[in-house]
Formats: C-alpha cells, sequence, structure tokens
C-alpha cells in the first residue's frame, strides 16, 4: 500500500505539473487581461500623456508579462513552490490571502449541498431499486430526470420568483441582509443560514438526481447477485437483506463518486454562486475570468486539479477498504 501511494504520489506531480503549464498557456493566450483594461482606462484618462501601448508595456514589466510564455511559465512555477502565487490583479492582494478569505463560504455552501444530496439521494435510490416497477420506483426515477434536466439558473429564478419576490421569505441575493451588522451574534448566525436556503435547495435538486440513478442502478445489480438469492432462501428478513447484505456492496460503485466529492467542495458552486451572488470561490473565479486576472485563475485551476488528483487517489483506497476482494497491487 505505501509503495502504491508513493507511486500515485509521484505519477499526480507529473500530471500536475503538465496540467500548471497547459493552463498557464491557455491563460495567457486569452483574449482578455486586466491589465490590458487598466492601459486603456489609463490611456482614456483626461490629460495622460500616454498612449495605450506604452500603458501596456509598462504594466507588462511590472507584472512580468513581457516575457514568453515558456520563460514565464518556469518563472511563475519557481515562485509558486515556495508558496507564492503573486498578488491578484483584479483584487490587489496576495492571491493566497483572497482564496482563505472566500473559501469558508464555499466549503459551508457546498458541504451543506452535498450532506443533503447523499442524505437523501443514496436512500431515494435503495428504497427505488428495493420496488423496482412500483409507484416509488417511478416517482423517484422522474424526481431524478427532472433534476438532471432541470438548468440551475431556470430553477435558481424560478426559486426567487416565488420565494423571494412573491412571498417575501428570502432575500434573492447576498450572503447577508442589511441589517446585519446591527443584530446578535446568533441572529447574524440565522440571517447567513436563512440567505443559503435558496442556493442549497437549488444545488441539491439539480444534483441529486444523477446519485439517485447511480445508486438505483448499483441496487438492482446487487439485489439481483447469487448470495441475495441465498440469504433470502436462509429465512433472513428482507430489512437485513438490504442494509447488511446488498448496502455495503451497493456502496462499491458509489466509492468512485467520492473522487469528485473533494474538488467540487474547494471549487465553489460557479453557477449558482453567481445566480445568488454568494461571495465564496466560484463567484470569485468567475469574476477573475472575466477581467483576465491571471494570477487568481492559475492558483485556483491548478489547486481544482491537485484536488481532483487527491480524490481519484483517495477513491482507489477506498475501493480495498468497502471491498475486500479488492487489492492494491
Amino acid at each position: 500500500m505505501r509503495q502504491y501511494i508513493l507511486r500515485r504520489l509521484l505519477i499526480s506531480v507529473l500530471v500536475l505539473f503538465l496540467v500548471s503549464l497547459i493552463v498557464y498557456c491557455i491563460m495567457r493566450l486569452l483574449p482578455t487581461s486586466y491589465i490590458e483594461a487598466i492601459a486603456r482606462q489609463r490611456a482614456e484618462t483626461p490629460g495622460s500623456r500616454r498612449t495605450y501601448q506604452e500603458w501596456l508595456d509598462q504594466l507588462k514589466a511590472v507584472y512580468g508579462m513581457q516575457d514568453n510564455i515558456l520563460f514565464g511559465f518556469f518563472k511563475w512555477l519557481g515562485n509558486a513552490v515556495t508558496g507564492n502565487f503573486g498578488d491578484s490583479w483584479l483584487f490587489g492582494i496576495p492571491v493566497t490571502q483572497k482564496f482563505t478569505e472566500v473559501i469558508a463560504d464555499s466549503v459551508w455552501f457546498i458541504g451543506i449541498a452535498t450532506a443533503f444530496e447523499w442524505l437523501i439521494g443514496i436512500p431515494m435510490g435503495m428504497l427505488a431499486a428495493h420496488k423496482q416497477y412500483s409507484k416509488t420506483d417511478y416517482a423517484v426515477t422522474v424526481f431524478a430526470l427532472v433534476g438532471i434536466s432541470l438548468p440551475s439558473f431556470f430553477f435558481a429564478t424560478l426559486l426567487k420568483l416565488v420565494f423571494a419576490v412573491n412571498l417575501g421569505w428570502f432575500d434573492p441575493y447576498g450572503k447577508v441582509g442589511r441589517y446585519y451588522l446591527s443584530l446578535p451574534p446568533l441572529e447574524q448566525t440565522l440571517d447567513v443560514a436563512k440567505h443559503y436556503v435558496l442556493p442549497v435547495i437549488t444545488l441539491v435538486i439539480v444534483s441529486i438526481g444523477s446519485i439517485m440513478r447511480y445508486t438505483r442502478t448499483n441496487m438492482l445489480e446487487v439485489l439481483n447477485a447469487d448470495y441475495i438469492r441465498t440469504a433470502r432462501a436462509k429465512g433472513l428478513p428482507e430489512s437485513l437483506v438490504v442494509t447488511r447484505h446488498a448496502f455495503r456492496n451497493t456502496l462499491i460503485p458509489v466509492v468512485t463518486m467520492i473522487g469528485g466529492l473533494l474538488p467540487s467542495l474547494f471549487s465553489g458552486a460557479l453557477i449558482t454562486e453567481q445566480l445568488f451572488q454568494i461571495p465564496g470561490i466560484g463567484y470569485t473565479f468567475y469574476q477573475s475570468v472575466v477581467v483576465g486576472d491571471i494570477p487568481f485563475c492559475m492558483f485556483f485551476l491548478v489547486f481544482v486539479a491537485a484536488m481532483t488528483l487527491i480524490g481519484t487517489l483517495l477513491a482507489d483506497i477506498l475501493y480495498a477498504v468497502v471491498d475486500p476482494r479488492v487489492r492494491i497491487g
């Protein structure tokens, strides 16, 4: 196991290096850049004595953008290895500082939504498989298909129209209300939780369908296995057959989904955060991409790539934990 993990980590370092190189090249070739916008803004300022090109050349020299792509990448890599990812062009502070300021909102938001997805999706998928071709099965299948097919922007807009505009129960945007600072600590927490209700519901509804269908398919395969028929022939209660014998083996394919849990937890929900203007990492990344903030985008994309590699490694290790037949070789 130790040799396997070490080998996978070495491979992950190589993959991360190649991903970083590709991402850096793409970011340098983007048709927009924040320094270009700043150069244009300063050139158009009344009384400016420099042209747009002069401002652009000066800003490129300040931010190290005058180098070619390959040399610029290795310069960035050398700084990144020491933990220096530069300053964000858009926010004017170190990239890591901005990341730590916004990541907590996304982790809480995604974590709560993911918990509801798994706590609802897995039992409902098991129930649909156990009662195959029943009204319950059809209801779960229809609900799952609606969730998969429903665009998040449409469902979020519908929720805001009904519960924020018509009923006035929730605020349509933001993380806190206008009187947040004047509230006592407990009411401040409740105010934040209230603003999270609609975003969490949106994310759960549009994501839970895939978990339901995945669990149902795996459960049907397990329930038709020979050892399940043997357990039933021995006279074991159906509840015991499903919960003790079938459920454990149903989790084996579900472990694959854990590989994507870690990157999704730290990458935020870009569309949902943008729709509800939650100041999480997804919303911040969207703002950075729009203006071409290369330092922040580089750090975020490389960080997500690293989380994906770690999540995949954890999923492979968990296979051996869930299924004793699996051995790491």
